[in-house]
């Protein structure tokens, strides 16, 4: 039985990014994913001001769309670290909530949503190690298409010494695998985890309204429990807000960057006859649908969150507040106005996370990619 909503994957992921409350040594995880990324960061972005002049703009987009990715990993991690005591406390908050509201989950929801949660963040995380496989394999493909670049590194970096020979060569490309492989974990393990929290919020209040709904529907205890929920409900979506706004307003950035340079290099790719076609189509094609997938995810939890929203009103309207007492049932006011207004997610609180949200960046991905074909 699970007992609460923490799917074990995202803990997993959490502990592997050294950010999981209470995992040891977490200064030494720190300081390796400071040391890996800055330095990782810097020699890549060095690589593409030294041959912005010199390379085509197929190569620019492509060396653009997967130095950018390494930056968003070190801002999530960046925030995650300012705002660990908020962090902790959402962790610590979910755990109470599917303790403490065990005995009203009539429907054994908490138990359901944590078998979803585990398989949904799962797959999730999953897709990002897919992806990192398929643009490693996509990059020793490309090699293979040319014997004078055989000992090209997997990630073009800029680096202060010789790659091309040994051992310096196969050091490199061994650091950048780890490195690569590591990035996308804690990536993936970002989303799931949002995802993750969402799906927590839902949860309790399914559990908070059926249990208002069906087993007392006239009892004024139960309104003012309904009541006192609802409001701890929003301080915790307030919260998964705070640690989130600017995490999503990166986000943008960075799926609009890479939706744009990814999209330009598989259309490049579908119209090229040539060897390199395919290797660009490996590496390109499954790390599109991820980020796609990605910024999908952060649209709809918004959207997820508007939709329980209305739940939460409708259900305080549909109840028999009519057979309360006058004083009790002009409590429901509040209640139904607060949930008009709704939960919300932001980009850096000043657009809201929604699907519509996410049809526009995808519009605005296309507009830039129709761009770089012209220029191309």
């Amino acid at each position: 039985m699970i007992l609460n909503t923490i799917s074990p994957s995202v803990k997993f992921g959490l502990h592997f990014c050294g950010v999981w409350p209470g995992t040891p040594f977490q200064f030494i995880h720190k300081l390796c994913w400071v040391i890996a990324i800055i330095t990782l960061q810097i020699y890549q972005y060095k690589y593409i001001v030294i041959h912005y002049n010199t390379d085509t703009l197929m190569n620019i987009a492509e060396n653009l769309s997967i130095a950018v990715p390494f930056s968003l990993v070190f801002i999530k991690l960046f925030v995650t670290w300012t705002n660990y005591g908020l962090f902790c406390d959402i962790l610590s908050t979910m755990e109470e909530d599917c303790q403490k509201y065990a005995n009203i989950d009539i429907n054994n929801l908490v138990t359901k949503t944590g078998v979803f949660s585990f398989y949904v963040t799962s797959m999730i995380m999953s897709s990002y190690l897919v992806s990192a496989v398929s643009y490693l394999g996509g990059a020793i493909a490309f090699q293979g298409t040319n014997d004078s670049m055989s000992r090209e590194l997997l990630l073009k970096m800029d680096l202060p010494f010789e790659t091309s020979e040994s051992p310096n060569y196969e050091l490199v490309v061994t650091t950048q695998f780890i490195i690569h492989f590591s990035a996308a974990l804690a990536f993936g393990t970002f989303t799931a985890l949002l995802f993750m929290m969402i799906v927590h919020v839902g949860c309790q209040i399914d559990i908070m309204c059926q249990n208002l709904t069906y087993a007392f529907p006239t009892n004024e205890n139960k309104l003012k429990f309904f009541i006192g929920r609802y409001q701890e409900i929003i301080a915790f979506a307030e919260k998964i807000e705070k640690l989130f706004t600017y995490i999503a307003l990166s986000q943008l950035v960075s799926n609009t960057v890479n939706t744009c340079c990814e999209g330009f290099l598989i259309v490049l790719a579908v119209n090229d006859e040539n060897g390199l076609a395919i290797a660009i189509l490996i590496k390109s094609v499954v790390f599109y649908i991820v980020i796609c997938l990605e910024v999908f995810i952060y649209c709809f939890s918004g959207e997820y969150l508007r939709i329980k929203s209305q739940l939460i009103g409708d259900t305080a309207y549909n109840m028999l507040w009519y057979d309360l007492r006058p004083n009790k049932s002009r409590l429901l006011i509040p209640v139904i106005l607060r949930s008009q207004r709704g939960f919300t997610l932001t980009f850096g609180k000043f657009s809201n996370l929604s699907l519509e949200s996410f049809t526009g960046i995808m519009k605005v991905s296309a507009s830039y990619m129709s761009v770089l074909l012209a220029l191309y």
